[in-house]
């Protein structure tokens, strides 16, 4: 038996404690995207799992891929909250591949963001944006609460402690 190697044990889940330790412990990564099983042989219709991402991605990639008239469904879920991770389903009309919507999401998504991100920066240095002044919290709870005949501590006006 000592011929025999020892079961290699999968990094893809992360199912117990002792596979969560192991990963931390010997900085064993997994892949940022992965094919889940059950997907269509032709690729049409995918579950990937991405790892190290949340519902702030997970819901962008999931509007933007659902403005592609060839997609028949996209959806998204965080398997559970502890979990760096999300499960996003893509299903594509007429065997189109879901790998290649995928792809085409995300550098739409880029783009959107590219965009949205020069036009800030050109607002900024253009000074073209509402300025507000910065306002003083607690001297505006002060004088509210003057307004309405609540002492405030600091005034000049101490409570009769007789």
């Amino acid at each position: 038996m000592a011929d025999e190697e020892a079961p290699t044990q999968s990094t893809s889940r992360l199912d117990n404690a002792g596979t969560l330790l192991q990963s931390v412990s010997t900085s064993l990564t997994h892949e940022k995207i992965t094919i889940l099983p059950g997907y269509e042989p032709d690729y049409s219709a995918c579950t990937f799992c991405l790892w190290q991402e949340d519902h702030t991605l997970g819901n962008a990639l999931r509007w933007i891929i659902m403005k592609d008239p060839d997609v028949e469904f996209c959806g998204y879920t965080a398997p559970h909250p502890s979990e760096p991770k999300i499960h996003l389903r893509i299903q594509m009309y007429d065997n189109l591949s879901a790998v290649d919507c995928l792809r085409k999401g995300l550098a739409n998504l880029r783009d959107l963001l590219t965009t949205v991100d020069s036009s800030y920066k050109s607002s900024l240095t253009a000074g073209n944006y509402i300025k507000e002044e910065d306002v003083d919290v607690r001297a505006a709870v002060d004088n509210t609460l003057r307004e309405r005949g609540f002492a405030v501590e600091g005034d000049d006006e101490r409570m009769d402690m007789s």
